[in-house]
């Protein structure tokens, strides 16, 4: 019976000896590395805009009348067609005392618009001028966007006609009360919100616009240039509620070999996607983790590059 219990001590022995050296072996080998997406930080020009939409114009646009009931004898000019000042645009015959008088521009543009008929009386409207290189835009804007713009903000400008080409505006005019229609007008409809119109200045040139075109146009309510920023999501709070971002850091000693960096930082304008962060130990190029919330500072991670 001694025997037999000296055996069995001897194998609990080598058993317990066995199952701790396994445990030591087990616990002493490093973490897996975990995977993490990246992307380098960089600077850009955060926006909020304000989005409208307008038609094209023109500052000079002059109607040309006459209504002597002469008889239009003949018509000098086409729709298109550039006049000068004084320039003849059609001429008029008076039956009665057998005269001619003549039709005169009393601007220098294009003609847009052309009412007048040879063979037929003058009596109205005959010509349009507009100057056709001095634009602007007559636009709106919701009732619910009024207080967040005012005259002098930029303005960014797009037409179907025109594809990716960006033209700079400029917001010189805000009507005091709303636009006028049978739906604002009717006090018992609650439904319709008002809008107003607006007037945005635009460049010289402005190729490839044209009067009457309907344009997309975005007011630049806040701006911040040349700025880091970063996703929402790359954004983390600590525990004592300071914002972070987290960075893959190499390991000096050990090329190839990533640890997770939490660094503070503070944050500004938030856009629908970005949020500009400033701190002093932000540079060019960082490589932010893209998905923080599964890491936390001091693991190990290998990195896979966002394209």
């Amino acid at each position: 019976m001694k025997k037999k219990g000296i055996i069995l001590c001897v194998v609990i022995g080598v058993a317990l000896l066995v199952g701790g050296g396994a445990y030591v072996y087990a616990n002493s080998q490093p973490t897996p590395a975990i995977a993490v997406k990246t992307a380098p930080l960089s600077k850009a020009t955060l926006q909020n805009t304000i989005s409208a939409t307008g038609v094209i114009e023109s500052y000079t646009k002059v109607k040309i009348s006459d209504t002597s009931n002469d008889n239009i004898e003949k018509i000098y000019v086409s729709v298109g067609q550039w006049v000068a000042k004084d320039d003849w645009l059609c001429q008029l015959y008076n039956k009665a005392d057998d005269s001619y008088s003549y039709v005169k521009a009393t601007t220098s543009g294009t003609i847009t618009a052309m009412n007048a008929v040879k063979g037929n009386p003058a009596n109205g409207e005959l010509f349009t001028i507009e100057d056709t290189n001095d634009l602007k835009v007559r636009g709106k804007v919701k009732e619910a966007d009024l207080n967040h713009i005012h005259e002098n903000m930029p303005v960014l400008v797009k037409s179907d006609a025109t594809g990716d080409k960006v033209f700079p505006g400029n917001l010189t005019k805000i009507a005091p009360t709303a636009i006028k229609t049978e739906a604002t007008a009717n006090s018992a409809s609650t439904a319709t919100k008002a809008e107003f119109e607006v007037e945005i200045d635009l460049p010289a040139d402005s190729t490839g616009l044209k009067i009457g075109m309907t344009n997309r146009l975005n007011i630049v309510s806040e701006e911040r240039a040349d700025v880091f920023c970063v996703p929402f999501e790359a954004l983390v709070m600590d525990d004592s509620g300071q914002s972070c971002i987290y960075v893959a850091k190499e390991n000096p000693v050990e090329q190839g070999s990533f640890t997770v960096e939490s660094i503070p930082v503070t944050t500004g304008l938030e856009t629908d996607s970005l949020i500009e962060i400033a701190g002093d130990q932000l540079s060019d190029g960082l490589a932010i983790i893209s998905q923080p919330q599964t890491v936390q500072p001091g693991m190990a991670v290998t990195m896979e590059t966002e394209v």
